[in-house]
């Protein structure tokens, strides 16, 4: 081996032992790993906080259901009464009450279809993270037992060994954190899609709702004023 080799790998070893001194793998990996366990943790704790909307929504829809029965009878006695403006008043209500019903049941079974999505992104997660720790967890260990290897070769040799093998487990544990933290980002934009937002059509789509619900309203309104007229007359 000439002179300019022998001083090339020594050059080299100088360099290596700098750059392992400054940054420690295990480091990195634990620290990886840790936020790893930090985001499935918000992960869980959005998914209970979806739970509680899917509760909300349901608790809304049950009174609800309980409050038309309650207009449909004012509505009747209302016509026995010749109240006719009650009577309408309670129909429109009636009518209000089964839209209010209609959009809730439809958001309650949004919700309920994300929250399924994110329990199964959850438990994929928390595999993913159990993996990711098993595997910081190995690379640890071989590169503790690496650096005593390199350690013991470098005092009884006087050279550091070539570290090729090394370098290859650090980058791919570089770049399965790379992936997690990607699947990561996955689903906080699932998390971020806003399943409880309010939709609203445009001004014409209500008007005409709004005329549609009139007419339904009038025709009820006319059908319990016959019934009223038939038992008044029996």
């Amino acid at each position: 081996m000439g002179i300019v080799n022998r001083v090339s790998i020594m050059v080299r070893a100088k360099v290596m032992g700098v750059v392992d001194r400054a940054e420690d793998p295990r480091e990195t990996l634990s620290y990886a790993c840790q936020r790893q366990e930090e985001l499935l943790g918000a992960v869980r704790r959005s998914l209970v906080e979806v739970s509680a909307s899917k509760h909300q929504l349901a608790a809304q829809i049950s009174r609800l259901e309980q409050r038309v029965p309650q207009l449909d009878d004012q509505a009747a006695r209302a016509v026995a009464a010749s109240r006719e403006d009650l009577a309408r008043q309670a129909l429109e209500r009636r009518q209000l009450a089964d839209r209010q019903l209609t959009d809730l049941r439809r958001q309650l079974d949004e919700v309920a279809s994300e929250e399924q999505k994110l329990r199964q992104a959850e438990r994929r997660f928390a595999s993913a993270v159990e993996a990711f720790r098993a595997r910081r967890d190995l690379l640890s260990a071989r590169y503790t037992a690496a650096e005593a290897q390199y350690e013991a070769q470098r005092s009884l040799a006087g050279l550091s060994g070539e570290l090729t093998d090394l370098g290859e487990g650090i980058h791919r544990a570089e770049e399965k954190i790379e992936r997690m933290q990607a699947r990561a980002t996955a689903i906080d934009a699932l998390l971020s899609t806003g399943a409880l937002e309010n939709l609203s059509g445009d001004q014409i789509e209500e008007e005409l709702r709004r005329h549609t619900d009139q007419q339904e309203v009038t025709a009820r309104l006319e059908e319990l004023k016959q019934k009223h007229h038939k038992g008044d007359s029996v």
